[in-house]
């Protein structure tokens, strides 16, 4: 006698998330927050700390990069439409974020509010691209996502 539907459904495991769902809002708000919060005229801006080890600036342009380019890398592993881009997502995520990145400082260097672009910030977003982009991969493999 063949199980019936009910029982093979319970007995399979239920995923954490519907399959294939990108989730391509969470790394566009995450984005959208991100340059609202790096164009804010310098004057609006607080005080930031002074760190003897690590600049706080340096920590935090690696940890806003790591979390867009690991939201990147998630959404594209999850879209469907395009197998390749899902297949190699690390390298549009990597290189999308560094770019944003990267835009991020001309714009501060161009736009006369008082920030000022540096390149060793580009570097910083680069590095923790790269780190969110590994932490995206690991989290998909543990999770199974």
């Amino acid at each position: 006698m063949a199980p019936n539907r009910s029982t093979a459904a319970l007995s399979s495991p239920t995923p954490l998330l519907p399959p294939g769902r990108p989730y391509a809002a969470l790394p566009a708000a995450w984005a959208a927050l991100v340059l609202v919060l790096t164009l804010t005229p310098a004057d609006d801006m607080p005080e930031v700390p002074k760190w003897e080890l690590l600049s706080f600036d340096t920590a935090a342009h690696a940890f806003v990069f790591l979390l867009l380019a690991a939201l990147l890398y998630f959404s594209l592993r999850r879209q469907q439409r395009y197998p390749a881009l899902r297949r190699h997502a690390w390298l549009p995520a990597l290189l999308g974020s560094v770019a944003f990145g990267a835009l991020i400082e001309v714009l501060q260097m161009t736009m006369r509010l008082g920030r000022h672009g540096e390149w060793s910030d580009v570097i910083s977003d680069a590095l923790g691209a790269g780190a969110g982009v590994l932490t995206g991969w690991v989290l998909m493999r543990v999770f199974r996502l």
